[in-house]
């Protein structure tokens, strides 16, 4: 298939999925999708440090740590948390909401160079879970994709379907369990993001991408150092 049609294909796939997730009541109603941003204005975006562009939102990054599917780190001890510009508004515009009832965000990966991919696909070489890095640029290489929980205002994790690189059927945007408070801590995380202005992936709960990155293109960026960026971001 070609590249451009495969993109769009899975970019519908994934709206439709995440949209009968969130708002199961609207299975009969046309979904309207968003328009989508140039590869000049992506281009153009700078990247920023989201702890330092939104510092109310809490941060882990699990691949910094043995906490994630290799069980060991990928990124150096002092890698930052960096996104798109427009993706960071997007998450305080998530943030707000989740303020607002009590809740917050922490997120597990953003910014994801094209090295680390590559480690992630030599231990988990599944296309069900990871892109392969052969094929396409992961959405996190793009910098239009972030990997979320949901937290108490006090940063204390609560508990969700399943825990962060378990790639298994418990890992999925809908979830099947019988626990009702897991179903209400995922929908309001869910119910977040989507206002925020993200989709979701059907077989990773904790896994969300800006709804108009069709155009975006991967970087090349040291996740080290600090990089330049504007002041302090607001959602509005």
């Amino acid at each position: 298939m070609d590249f451009r049609l495969a993109i769009t294909a899975l970019r519908c796939s994934v709206a439709l999925e995440f949209f009968l997730a969130v708002f199961p009541s609207a299975a009969q109603q046309e979904k309207p999708q968003p328009p989508q941003k140039t590869a000049e204005a992506w281009e153009n975006e700078p990247m920023v440090d989201l702890a330092k562009a939104c510092p109310t939102i809490s941060i882990e990054l699990r691949y910094a740590s043995s906490h994630n599917v290799t069980g060991k780190p990928i990124y150096p001890a002092n890698a930052r948390c960096y996104v798109r510009q427009s993706v960071a508004i997007r998450l305080l515009r998530a943030q707000d909401d989740l303020h607002s009832k009590g809740f917050g965000l922490k997120i597990w990966d953003a910014y994801r160079p094209d090295w680390a991919q590559q480690i992630l696909w030599n231990a988990m070489p599944n296309p069900d879970f990871l892109q392969p890095p052969s094929q396409a640029a992961s959405m996190h290489t793009r910098g239009v994709a972030v990997d979320a929980t949901l937290v108490l205002l006090d940063g204390r994790e609560l508990l969700m379907p399943s825990g962060f690189d378990d790639f298994t059927p418990a890992a999925n945007m809908r979830y099947t369990g019988n626990d009702p408070n897991v179903a209400r801590h995922l929908r309001i995380l869910q119910n977040a993001m989507a206002k925020g202005g993200f989709f979701g992936m059907r077989t990773e709960w904790w896994h969300f991408v800006a709804r108009d990155f069709e155009n975006s293109k991967p970087l090349d960026l040291d996740i080290q150092p600090r990089i330049e960026h504007p002041e302090r971001l607001t959602s509005k």
